[in-house]
């Protein structure tokens, strides 16, 4: 050892026993190692040319396989490339257009043997009975003011001066002051001949006033059915407009506004009510239809606002905000009001699922005619000038005992997608689900393989 000589293992033991390697022995590992590095690559690649060779994807062992003249090769890559492209393509649109969710519309035609009667609301064009208007002409003008609408016909600071310390109960005021159907009700039937009176109807405040409603009921099974379509069944009533008591008001017109609606919901009047005009007698043919609508969504968000901006709701409201006095109704809200049906758009009304909805048809003849107005005026005393200025009818009934139901159904589900995706493989690639399976295989295969070759060359 001291003269610098390799030390020789002892005797009858290999090198490899007590842990001494000699150059020859190193140079043949490192041999080893390459030969195994060679013979991986030599073995991937022959790996990838037996993939391509037997896998289902159509075209791609025209660019594995070693025999072929490279330019065949690489045409054959080149198309795969772009045939993939238009695969790729092809997979994202069919997956755009699932997540849009287009829907198609159906409609549904189904006859029964009787149907449940709707809610009506009938609402005179007219809010306040002049008669029963205080005759202090502040109060009047204020009445005026607020169905006007107007906020320049009122001297304000007398109104402080005034009423600065009086309660506004503008609901009790308006029930108060307004029509009641025991004066308007001049006949009423049901169906064919049962006579219906003003102990039918309920008063009720709606976005146009005080109305009153026949058939009110919060459950339909409660209600009225109707066993037979045409204009004999159903509602005929005969009304009066009482115009000699007509006061300033937000509409200029005479007559009535008529609501047909779902029992238990608010009915918007003002916004899907139809006219009916004195002088005429209106048949009203109904046709009950499931339907889609967000009208009392928005008009609960046109509420919110208004609530939000004034800090107190219109008697015409509902809800559980405190009522608005007059000066607040005029000066706040019905800006708001303007403000928010010209320019708020933030309502996040999504669309109920099932909706019932009476959708009207009206018809209109000349009525009472020359032989029943002279009767009528003879009968009550009145001239046949007033009966046609006051005087109207309304028969409303269904035209068919049908429901019609329209539904949205999607027009491009889960089952549309994968028969668009299973299409584009087929046609692009002449691919199948099998063929992903083959190329997962492969890569689970390769790994495998190399890391049981590094293992080995480690060894």
């Amino acid at each position: 050892m001291g003269n610098g000589t390799a030390r020789e293992p002892p005797r009858g033991s290999r090198s490899s026993d007590v842990g001494y390697w000699l150059p020859e022995e190193r140079k043949t590992t490192d041999s080893f190692k390459i030969e195994r590095q060679e013979s991986y690559q030599c073995s991937c690649s022959s790996e990838i040319e037996r993939f391509g060779s037997t896998t289902t994807l159509h075209g791609i062992r025209y660019v594995t396989t070693r025999n072929f003249i490279p330019f065949r090769r690489i045409f054959w890559f080149i198309l795969l490339i772009c045939l993939s492209v238009w695969l790729g393509h092809g997979l994202v649109a069919g997956l755009n257009k699932y997540l849009d969710y287009p829907v198609s519309t159906v409609v549904t035609v189904s006859y029964v043997e009787s149907l449940h009667f709707p809610a009506v609301t009938f609402c005179n064009y007219n809010l306040f009975k002049n008669s029963k208007v205080h005759p202090n002409p502040n109060i009047r003008t204020v009445l005026a003011a607020l169905a006007l609408n107007d906020n320049t016909i009122v001297d304000w600071d007398q109104y402080d001066k005034f009423y600065e310390n009086v309660t506004w109960n503008i609901t009790e005021r308006a029930i108060l002051t307004g029509h009641r159907m025991e004066d308007m009700l001049l006949e009423c039937k049901w169906n064919t001949g049962q006579v219906c009176s003003a102990e039918n109807f309920t008063t009720v405040i709606t976005d146009f006033g005080v109305c009153h409603t026949f058939n009110s009921r919060q459950d339909a099974t409660t209600g009225l059915l109707v066993n037979q379509a045409g204009a004999s069944q159903g509602l005929r009533i005969r009304l009066s407009l009482e115009q000699d008591e007509y006061f300033w008001g937000e509409f200029t017109g005479a007559g009535f506004k008529i609501l047909a609606h779902s029992h238990g919901e608010l009915p918007l009047v003002k916004q899907l009510g139809f006219s009916v005009a004195p002088g005429f007698e209106t048949s009203v043919s109904l046709r009950h239809v499931v339907n889609y609508t967000s009208a009392l969504c928005r008009f609960e968000c046109q509420v919110d606002f208004v609530v939000q901006k004034c800090g107190c709701r219109d008697y015409r409201f509902p809800g559980d905000a405190k009522l608005c006095d007059p000066k607040q109704i005029i000066q706040c809200v019905v800006p708001a009001t303007e403000e928010f049906n010209t320019h708020f758009t933030k309502c996040t009304c999504p669309v109920p699922c099932r909706q019932e909805v009476f959708d009207p048809k009206t018809s209109i003849a000349h009525w009472p005619s020359e032989f029943v107005v002279k009767e009528l005026a003879t009968r009550n005393n009145l001239t046949a000038e007033f009966i046609r200025k006051n005087y109207l009818e309304v028969r409303i009934f269904f035209d068919e005992l049908s429901s019609e139901e329209i539904s949205q159904v999607s027009s491009y589900d889960g089952l549309d997608l994968q028969s668009d995706i299973g299409a584009y493989m087929g046609l692009v690639c002449g691919a199948s689900v099998i063929t992903i399976v083959e190329f997962i295989d492969c890569i689970i295969v390769h790994f495998c393989r190399k890391i049981s070759s590094v293992q080995t060359i480690t060894k």
